[in-house]
């Protein structure tokens, strides 16, 4: 941004080019200013606006002019000048339509009586004199670096500048503000935060990018709903029960003891893991228990794996009504054998009783 400062008769004498030795010095070296004002914002988004020194007041000596004023002349040839305002100073006309010379001023902060005098260095549109303070306006921020107020944009918002990009480590790429490399935005997007990974160090939650990690004694690990992965650079989802999803062994051990990540791919083409239980285990009520044989020592009923076998006294026997029939438990053979033992004692008796006849 740019400001002039200029007078209404500057532009009347400079539109005659008037071609007296002593005025052509003085508009030679005006345009020489106003070049090198040009000049330095090249590269910036240039908006002008004309700040009045003159104060329209005719005069012969510098006493007939207003405080901080002074009388200028053409040349000596004239009689007459008119007031101008000392450097650093500008014209602003009251209420009663007289002009008076007010100082402009140099930082945010300044005391002012006038916008003008904000503007005059803090940025035209962008600052105002407020609470007799200069002070930037609502929706634009000061920078230090430049003593300047900016148009504010968010990080993730348009911006023309990087001036525009509020807080550090920000600038203004492709017509957005982003972070600079090795930085995110904060929740509140007006803020570049460190990255840590997973191990690294931190102070907050949102410093952490690894997804579902958080800040746990300054040092980014995953959340508790999450566990680390084999290499150490992702936090997977814990399963809770048998069938979940996964991708590593690790995610089903964590709630279910004995169980492991088994990676299928189904006839659509798709490759996904799922929680089964490991080799010698079976699945009972989403949960992985050893998987014991007939007369296997066994803790609970649901370790026996056989038909119709049950954990009697420490061991997997056969229910009650079977028997064990060439190592497995048999309900038809049990009668048989019942059967058998019913004629035997028939017999028995009918030879005794043919016995106590002879």
């Amino acid at each position: 941004m740019c400001t002039i400062y200029a007078t209404d008769r500057y532009k009347r004498r400079t539109a005659r080019r008037t071609t007296t030795p002593g005025s052509l010095q003085r508009w030679t070296a005006t345009v020489g200013v106003t070049a090198l004002l040009l000049l330095a914002t090249i590269g910036s988004v240039v908006q002008c606006q004309t700040f009045i020194r003159r104060t329209a007041n005719v005069c012969r000596t510098d006493d007939e002019c207003p405080v901080q004023a002074y009388c200028e002349r053409y040349n000596s040839v004239h009689e007459y000048g008119v007031c101008s305002c000392m450097a650093g100073y500008f014209a602003v006309t009251d209420n009663n339509n007289t002009r008076r010379c007010l100082r402009a001023a140099t930082d945010i902060g300044d005391y002012c009586l006038h916008n003008d005098q904000c503007q005059y260095t803090l940025s035209t549109g962008n600052s105002e004199c407020r609470d007799n303070s200069c002070q930037c306006v609502d929706g634009a921020h000061y920078v230090e670096r430049e003593k300047r107020c900016y148009k504010t944009s968010f990080l993730g918002e348009y911006c023309r500048l990087t001036n525009n990009c509020i807080g550090n480590d920000t600038y203004c790429r492709d017509g957005i503000c982003v972070c600079t490399p090795g930085k995110h935005p904060n929740t509140d997007r007006n803020r570049c935060l460190h990255d840590a990974k997973l191990g690294d160090q931190c102070f907050r939650d949102e410093e952490c990018v690894t997804d579902n990690s958080r800040c746990s004694k300054e040092i980014c690990t995953c959340r508790v709903s999450h566990v680390l992965n084999e290499q150490r650079n992702r936090c997977l989802p814990i399963a809770s029960k048998i069938y979940d999803l996964c991708e590593e062994n690790i995610q089903c051990l964590y709630n279910i003891p004995h169980s492991q990540c088994r990676i299928t791919t189904g006839t659509d083409g798709i490759t996904a893991g799922r929680c089964t239980c490991a080799s010698r285990f079976h699945e009972a009520g989403f949960k992985c228990v050893s998987s014991v044989h007939l007369n296997g020592i066994c803790e609970v009923n649901d370790n026996c794996v056989d038909r119709d076998t049950g954990c009697f006294h420490g061991r997997c026997r056969c229910i009650d009504h079977m028997i064990e029939v060439d190592g497995i438990c048999s309900g038809s053979l049990r009668l048989q054998r019942g059967s058998i033992l019913a004629g035997l004692a028939t017999l028995l008796f009918l030879v005794q009783w043919y016995a106590g006849f002879s």
